[in-house]
């Protein structure tokens, strides 16, 4: 199933106390297509996850991929870090096939 093509801003609805995660990926040179190839599974698996709340993908005119994450709690966090497709698709795929990988982990006030 293909993305939408104007999908949902990740934080509509954000409520105080929600975690919200933004992870900025720089592709080392000729990977982007592989990362891109891999999004969509991310995408499906990650929204479906019970604390999950919001989940999406932004495309910088520099190349980086940008994800906007928004989970109930820590726990929900938590358990999508420790999830079969994260550690599959991000950190045994992705990861390898970046540059650099910034991470910032904050909560909704």
């Amino acid at each position: 199933m293909p993305e939408p093509t104007h999908p949902t801003w990740p934080l509509a609805g954000a409520r105080p106390g929600e975690i919200v995660v933004i992870a900025r990926w720089t592709p080392a040179d000729g990977s982007r297509e592989d990362i891109e190839t891999a999004l969509p599974e991310l995408v499906r698996a990650s929204s479906a996850e019970p604390g999950c709340l919001g989940y999406g993908v932004l495309r910088q005119d520099s190349g980086d991929i940008v994800l906007v994450e928004r989970y109930a709690d820590q726990e929900a966090l938590r358990a999508h870090r420790e999830s079969e497709h994260f550690q599959r698709i991000v950190q045994a795929y992705i990861v390898p096939r970046l540059v650099s990988r910034d991470v910032t982990v904050t909560e909704t006030c």
